[in-house]
């Protein structure tokens, strides 16, 4: 395991890669995501979201953001993000999220926001997530529920640290 690279999702074979691997490991995302709902997730998803992927030294992708900006103008939604399991650490994650903070200050600088759902029966990422943002609210999705986290960019770009992480 080594240093994760990200890069903007442009081209239709790095979204042909972003796919299979999205289909590959979705069980992660939720394990109870079946084959045509995540064909379906992508379907839905990709016209109105961003993909930042990261690749190993082999150019291997090993795990992706997925976002969009939502109506308001100024909150950034994360859809969904993966990371393979021999890349998870804290490392990875926080310079991983660092990485995309700075991507999105570049290309949003009105973003104020940063917004996202996580199921409600998972302990670990709850704790992870309650460190940087707040929950702010329940949703219903696929029969479970998912708690909604928010925090505030500016907030969440300090905490990661992430003027230093280039």
């Amino acid at each position: 395991m080594g240093r994760l690279f990200p890069a903007t999702c442009n081209q239709d074979r790095d979204y042909a890669r972003f796919a299979r691997y999205f289909l590959e490991n979705s069980y992660e995302f939720d394990e109870r995501l079946l084959f045509y709902d995540a064909i379906a997730h992508l379907t839905l998803s990709l016209n109105e979201s961003r993909l930042m992927l990261f690749d190993d030294v082999n150019g291997e992708l090993q795990g992706y953001i997925q976002y969009r900006l939502e109506a308001d103008g100024d909150t950034m939604f994360i859809e969904s993000a993966i990371l393979s399991s021999a890349y998870r650490n804290g490392l990875q994650f926080y310079q991983g999220f660092a990485r995309w903070t700075n991507h999105v200050m570049e290309e949003h600088g009105e973003i104020h926001r940063v917004r996202f759902h996580v199921r409600a029966d998972h302990a670990y990422l709850i704790r992870l997530y309650s460190k940087f943002a707040k929950e702010i609210g329940e949703t219903e999705s696929r029969g479970r529920t998912e708690l909604v986290f928010e925090t505030a960019f500016d907030e969440l770009r300090c905490y990661l640290r992430a003027a230093e992480i280039k």
